[in-house]
């Protein structure tokens, strides 16, 4: 009887001390439980702080802006970027430039030079040759391919655009610039293929800064916005055919005005 009444009372002591918690217990520690993983969760170091979004926005608009500076044709083949002067311009700091420089280096339109110079990098006759060569394959495919994905409403707005710019309603400004890459680049990319439309993207890139300092867009104004309607009707009436034969003949025709201001030197 002894020993039952020593197993009871150690069993109580265990109880109120021990094994067994009083009930509030457990809701404080399930409380402080979820207090650490909430602490946890907000210091997670995968999480991408404010101040990496932020320096990544700079660096793309530093990259947005001197990439426009170099297809402006303010610049030429040669020429030194100066980082001091351009930071300036485009109203950032130098380190978010610094991005910029690294990425068109990266893309070989940039070049450093053994004293640490960057410079805007030459294009041979042959490279550029090879460039559009390489356009009319892929653009006459992509151009295939989009007929029927690009909305009607796109390709109209697109056709206003270039019938304005033809009659000159539209300045001859970057707007105008633009608008051809920007057609470019809407074709491309109704083709379906994300790789397709990148290459796309960097040879138009590379073409327009070959040819920016000696073929203002006035000078083949109405002979491109004819080319490029060509290919907006093609692609209205879903003629995959003879959209790819339109981009092929608008290629074409860069190549061959090209060569003719080249003879003219």
């Amino acid at each position: 009887m002894e020993s039952f009444r020593a197993i009871k009372n150690g069993c109580t002591g265990q109880a109120q001390g021990g094994f067994l918690r009083k009930p509030g217990t457990d809701r404080i520690a399930k409380r402080s439980n979820q207090a650490r993983t909430v602490r946890r969760r907000n210091t997670n170091p995968t999480d991408p702080p404010a101040e990496s979004a932020h320096l990544h926005s700079l660096a793309h608009k530093a990259y947005e802006g001197l990439l426009g500076i170099l297809l402006s044709g303010e610049l030429g083949p040669n020429d030194v970027i100066m980082e001091r002067r351009i930071a300036e311009q485009l109203g950032i700091s130098r380190t978010p430039l610094r991005e910029a420089i690294r990425r068109l280096e990266g893309e070989g339109l940039l070049q450093r030079q053994a004293d640490g110079a960057i410079v805007i990098c030459p294009m041979s006759v042959e490279d550029f040759l090879n460039i559009l060569s390489i356009r009319r394959l892929l653009e006459g495919e992509a151009a295939r391919k989009a007929a029927g994905r690009v909305s009607e409403q796109e390709l109209l707005g697109f056709r206003e655009r270039i019938v304005a710019l033809s009659r000159k309603e539209e300045s001859g400004g970057l707007a105008a610039q633009d608008l051809g890459p920007e057609l470019h680049l809407c074709v491309a990319r109704a083709a379906g293929n994300r790789m397709l439309a990148s290459v796309i993207a960097d040879m138009g890139k590379r073409t327009r800064l070959f040819t920016r300092r000696f073929m203002p867009i006035s000078e083949r104004r109405t002979q491109v916005c004819e080319e490029h309607i060509a290919l907006i009707e093609a692609l209205l009436e879903n003629d995959g055919e003879r959209a790819r034969a339109s981009m092929e003949r608008h290629i074409d025709s860069i190549r061959a005005h090209v060569l003719n201001k080249l003879a003219a030197f």
